[in-house]
C-alpha cells in the first residue's frame, strides 16, 4: 500500500512539472482551485441509529491543460465527520488523494462542462455508534485504492479567475470493527469552488 501511495504521489508531483517545463508557451495552462461543500460516506446503517450524516467537505485541486479539452489533475478531498456527543453518530471521516484526467466541453467562450476520472488513495476513519455508558472503541482506520469520477460546470469570469460547481464520487473500504472484513462504501461530495488560472 505504501508503494502504491508513493507512486501516486510521484505522478502528482512529477508529471505537471515535466509538462510545464516542455511547453512553457502555453497560456493559462496551469490552474489551482479550492472547493467547499458537503460530503457523505454511504454507510450500512442500523435502524433507529444516527448514521452517515451529510458533513462538511473541502477540496484542493490543481491541473495542467495539454490543450483546450484535456487536462491532468491532482486533488485532495476531506470530509469532516460529525461524530456527535461521545461518538453517538455512526459516521466516517474521509480523506482522499487522487490523480486523473479532466475533459472539458465548452458551452460558450467562458462556460464549460467538465468530466473527470482517475484513481484515488482513500482513507476512512470510522466511529462506530456507542451505546450510553459503554466503552468507546475509538476510531477504526482503513486505507484503500479506488476509482473516482466527477462532473462539473465552470465559468471563467476573468482572465485568470473561474468559479465552478462540482460533484465527485469514489469508492473506499472500511471496517466496522478492528478485526472485521472490509466492506465497500460510496463517498460523494458536492461543492462550489474558485480557481486561479496561470
Amino acid at each position: 500500500m505504501t508503494t502504491i501511495r508513493s507512486f501516486i504521489a510521484g505522478l502528482a508531483l512529477g508529471l505537471p512539472a515535466a509538462a510545464f517545463a516542455q511547453t512553457p508557451n502555453l497560456a493559462a495552462s496551469t490552474y489551482v482551485g479550492v472547493q467547499l461543500g458537503t460530503g457523505k460516506v454511504e454507510l450500512n446503517c442500523r435502524v433507529n441509529t444516527p448514521c452517515s450524516p451529510v458533513d462538511t467537505s473541502y477540496s484542493v485541486r490543481a491541473g495542467y491543460r495539454f490543450d483546450a479539452s484535456w487536462a491532468f489533475e491532482v486533488k485532495y478531498t476531506k470530509i469532516d465527520a460529525d461524530w456527535g456527543l461521545f461518538g453517538s453518530n455512526y459516521s466516517a471521516e474521509f480523506g482522499g488523494f487522487g490523480v486523473g484526467a479532466a475533459y472539458s466541453v465548452p458551452l460558450s467562450p467562458s462556460v464549460g462542462v467538465v468530466f473527470r476520472a482517475g484513481i484515488s488513495s482513500n482513507e476512512l476513519k470510522l466511529q462506530p455508534a456507542v451505546v450510553p455508558f459503554s466503552q468507546n472503541p475509538g476510531t477504526i482506520t482503513t486505507r484503500s485504492i479506488g476509482p473516482y469520477a466527477g462532473l462539473g460546470a465552470s465559468w471563467q469570469f476573468a482572465r485568470h479567475w473561474s468559479v465552478s460547481l462540482n460533484a465527485d464520487w469514489t469508492r473506499a473500504d472500511l471496517r466496522d470493527a478492528p478485526t472485521s472484513a472490509k466492506q465497500g462504501a460510496t463517498v460523494r461530495t458536492l461543492g462550489a469552488g474558485i480557481a486561479f488560472n496561470f
